[in-house]
């Protein structure tokens, strides 16, 4: 019997993964598929198999050989005389498919052969090759499952006999494929005598942004699920720069119809959101949803990011804004929960879960995944309830095995079941339950990425620039909020509010290097005439019935909580009496320090000139004097030394909390040449430290200026450096750097972070948080505010550096908060970070008296990230929608009220499409949250 024969020592494994190199696997696999060409085929009388060299010294008669590239066989020296004596065809594989079936066709004509099957459609040659890959992963899972082989072999030869006779005649298209769809028939029903489970074969789509001109996997072709994982923003490059790529994808779309097509789309802007605010990582959560509809005309409803960004409150967040299932799975490499099924069910702190899929995809463009393929689809059948194999396009072209897998698949279910990632996670949403997951479970190496790979120039400090401009948008829609909620709204503060829309969309997109000069926008400018816009508006409607010929300021809060706000004035018309809302005042000739408590979402009105007579007011303490400042609060003292932070002392215990000191890493001292007492007055202790970051040789490496400010009245310890590197640092990031190393007394005090609103416990080395950092010994807690700087990394136990500058940072300037036991430390990390617009007026404080609250939050756990105008419901003239975070961790009850009380209210989502209506209890809106959880408020005036 002539028989066809690849000849290597190698099979694909069933036991474990073998590991060759991509050009020999390739080889294999051509080989293997040359000899399933129908020419091939038409000349033998069974299955092409693997065999060993050494069985086949003396080629048999007839037969056909394949030699791939690779590992040295041993073959006699004479071995190609004996194969032409023996009448038999030898040829070489090589990694290119092409080559390798023209070595075939080359060899089969040497010898004579001149079939017409020599010339055979390409598509049919790709269909025989798919259903002999069927065969040889059918066959290699029996051995895998140690198991009686079951398929019908004779039949099976049979039926491939029969459609390659078919094949000579003519217009016997049809009559091929069907002999060919029940020998696959037979597979699937040998394999599922294995495994009645159906395998899923995930086919992802993950365009490389400097390739999106590359072709889609043959899967979008031919009719098969495929699931595209693509941003926002690159499915709108894809349309604009390669509308023939783009319309093969929406032509999948059918109205009405369920599409071949799922768009896993969980970001607008592939970015660092997880050090980002919540109100910017729900921007690019929304952003990504409607431009999806938009281009496709149809809703996301998988969350999925090629850039990890995921945290403990993704689960609840994107079910918010109307996802169904999400994929936890990290493209990049960052850190994530422990799982092991394929599907899991994913909780957030707040009691909500979403499905979710967890299997890592394998390249579709690494051969060795389809020479593993028997191993990986064994592993999947004995150890998953739900057997997935999920391959991932990411640019590159596929590789040898990705085809042959498509052809099979249009025959019959073979080895699998292709299937979109939506329909996947409906039918099989009871997974493996993955607990509730802690921060520390997730780890993005941002600051490697932004360094290394990016060389970003302010990889540190286009962070907390970022998180000043989020709070400065979300400061000026909140001014423009309150003063819907007491006026109907004019034409030309719809066009104020489109602007700033326009412009929250330019920061969002510029994302964490929006303050970069070459971004090509004064975005800090354009927000800062925004909002003396939208400050000047809600002014004057306050001021409405208040007496002319006052001159004063309105100091506004835009944020949900009464703060303490520190102003320095020039111009000030004198010396005013320190009544509420002033709480300290000072004054150096035309310059005012002013100490104002401002009501949550409201104003203070303060004078600008006072009666004749009055007295600056008199000191209540020595603010600042040798090397300490000091307030009512807490006493700082700096190092005469090193000129760091020696010691930060809460004013009731005396005990030394929290020391500072400037490092170069892997290491230096620091050596303070001056320290001054720049500001001692009634309301203001300031000292400013000089000096220098030397190497062990005394070298200088680099010059800084360290200011720490004490204000009467407010709890927390400014602290601003500057740094001036002489020697810049380079290398890995996260050793080299200029950074603020904070120690603190006991090495059994606890390190919490905040993150997205929650006080978690950590104990992971590098706990980034671009809220604060927090120490906790008994009821001692004391907090570094670190005002967006994310980066931090603990040394031994008593230690923790805040990254400043790494290699490429061009930032110079940073600043931080220190304090001591805050209750709500999230309220501190907002309020430090947020404005409190001053405007300039001539009249008197308005009827109510010189401080109210427009709008108001009985409970201080529950934080106010957002307050904007909305579009009205219907037969409502206005509205505006209010978002919250639990952040204390525990549900509960509370109230919203409004200066002016509305007429309607409703619970929506983040997109603001009502899910319940609301019945005003009285004047307030309740309100019922459970831990950590997010939620949109929406209040509507008739």
């Amino acid at each position: 019997m002539t028989e066809a024969h690849l000849l290597s020592p190698y099979r694909p494994p069933t036991s474990y993964p073998v590991s060759l190199s991509a050009d020999e696997t390739a080889a294999w696999l051509n080989g293997y598929f040359a000899l399933w060409h129908p020419a091939v085929l038409a000349r033998i009388g069974r299955v092409p198999a693997a065999a060993s060299s050494y069985d086949h010294d003396s080629p048999g008669e007839g037969n056909v050989y394949v030699v791939p590239e690779g590992p040295h066989l041993y073959q006699p020296d004479d071995w190609a005389t004996r194969v032409t004596d023996a009448r038999a065809v030898a040829f070489r594989a090589t990694a290119d498919s092409a080559a390798t079936r023209d070595n075939l066709l080359r060899a089969l004509r040497d010898a004579g052969e001149t079939s017409p099957l020599l010339d055979a459609p390409a598509d049919a040659i790709r269909t025989f090759a798919g259903l002999g890959y069927g065969y040889l992963i059918v066959d290699g899972l029996f051995d895998a499952a140690d198991h009686e082989k079951l398929l019908d072999a004779d039949g099976f030869w049979a039926d491939i006999t029969a459609a390659v006779g078919a094949l000579s005649a003519p217009d016997a298209a049809s009559t091929v494929t069907a002999h060919l769809r029940t020998a696959a028939e037979k597979l699937r029903s040998a394999r599922e005598a294995l495994n009645s489970n159906t395998i899923h074969l995930l086919d992802w789509a993950i365009p490389d942004p400097a390739n999106l001109g590359a072709a889609w996997p043959a899967a979008l072709g031919r009719g098969l699920p495929l699931t595209v994982l693509a941003s926002g923003e690159l499915l709108e490059r894809l349309a604009a720069e390669f509308p023939a790529r783009f319309a093969e994808l929406k032509a999948k779309f059918l109205p009405d119809l369920p599409g071949a097509i799922d768009l896993a789309c969980g970001a607008y802007a592939e970015r660092e959101d997880a050090l980002l605010p919540p109100e910017s990582q729900w921007w690019n959560l929304a952003k990504a949803r409607a431009t999806v509809r938009t281009l496709f005309g149809v809703e996301t409803e998988v969350f999925a990011r090629k850039r990890s960004a995921n945290h403990p409150q993704i689960p609840a967040w994107v079910q918010h804004f109307g996802y169904k299932k999400a994929v936890l799975v990290s493209f990049d490499g960052a850190l994530a929960p422990a799982r092991t099924g394929a599907v899991v069910t994913w909780p957030g702190p707040d009691g909500k879960t979403i499905d979710a899929f967890a299997r890592e995809p394998q390249s579709a463009s690494d051969p060795l995944t389809f020479f593993n393929v028997v191993y990986t689809l064994h592993q999947a059948m004995t150890q998953d309830s739900i057997p997935t194999l999920a391959l991932a396009h990411k640019g590159a072209a596929p590789a040898v095995g990705y085809e042959e897998l498509v052809a099979l698949a249009e025959l019959a279910s073979a080895v699998g079941e292709f299937s979109g990632l939506g329909r996947y996670l409906a039918e099989h949403h009871y997974g493996e339950y993955l607990g509730t997951s802690t921060a520390d479970d997730f780890f993005a190496d941002y600051l490697d990425e932004r360094v290394t790979t990016l060389h970003r120039p302010d990889p540190v400090s286009g962070f907390p620039a970022h998180l000043r401009l989020r709070r400065r948008l979300d400061s000026a829609f909140a001014l423009a909020a309150l003063h819907r909620s007491l006026t109907p709204p004019t034409a030309d503060e719809d066009v104020s509010l489109q602007k700033l829309t326009a412009l929250e969309d330019a920061i969002e997109h510029a994302g964490a290097s929006a303050a970069l000069p070459e971004s090509g926008t004064d975005f800090e400018g354009s927000l800062v005439a925004l909002e003396s816009e939208w400050a000047k508006k809600l002014a004057d409607r306050i001021q409405a019935r208040a007496t002319a010929g006052q001159p004063g300021l309105m100091v506004l809060n835009p944020c949900g909580f009464t703060r303490r706000v520190a102003l320095e004035l020039d111009n000030f018309g004198g010396p005013i009496p320190v009544t509420d809302p002033v709480k300290a005042a000072q004054f150096d000739g035309a310059t005012a320090k002013l100490v104002v408590e401002v009501p949550a979402l409201g104003f203070a009105w303060v004078p600008r000139t006072a009666p004749a007579g009055t007295q600056p007011p008199k000191p209540r303490m020595k603010t600042a004097d040798g090397t300490s400042v000091r307030n009512e609060f807490f006493e700082a003292e700096l190092d005469p030394a090193t000129g760091g932070l020696r010691a930060f002392r809460d004013a009731r215990t005396r005990l030394n909390r929290l020391g500072m000191q400037l490092v170069f890493n892997p290491g230096s001292k620091t050596k303070a040449r001056s320290i001054k007492v720049t500001q001692s007055g009634t309301a203001l202790g300031e000292i400013v430290a000089e000096g220098e970051i030397l190497d062990e040789h005394d070298a200088v490496l680099a010059t800084f200026r360290h200011r720490v400010r004490a204000w009467v009245g407010r709890p927390a310890l400014e602290v601003l450096i500057e740094i001036d590197p002489g020697h810049a640092p380079s290398g890995y990031a996260w050793h080299a750097y200029y950074g603020a190393r904070f120690g603190w007394r006991d090495e059994r005090a606890a390190l919490f972070r905040g993150v997205n609103g929650a006080n978690v416990h950590t104990s992971y080395t590098r706990p980034v948080s671009a809220d604060y950092l927090e120490t906790r010994l008994g009821s001692e807690r004391t907090f570094v505010f670190t005002g967006g700087l994310p980066f931090i990394q603990r040394h031994g136990t008593r230690m923790a550096d805040v990254i400043l500058i790494p290699e490429g940072e061009r930032g110079r300037r940073f600043e931080f908060l220190i304090a001591a036991d805050r209750d709500y430390p999230m309220q501190t990390a907002a309020g430090w970070v947020a404005p409190a617009p001053v405007v300039v007026t001539d009249r008197s404080p308005p009827p109510v008296g010189p401080s109210s609250w427009l709008a108001h939050v009985d409970l201080p756990s529950l934080l106010m990230t957002s307050l904007r105008p909305c579009p009205p419901g219907e037969g409502m003239g206005r509205a505006v929608a209010a978002r919250f975070i639990e952040c204390a961790g525990f549900g509960g009850a509370a109230d919203l009220q409004f200066a002016r009380t509305p007429d309607k209210a409703a619970a929506v989502d983040g997109e603001g499409h009502q899910t319940q209506e609301i019945i005003l209890a009285g004047h307030a809106i309740p309100l019922e949250f459970s831990a950590g959880e997010a939620f949109r408020v929406r209040a509507e005036w008739a």
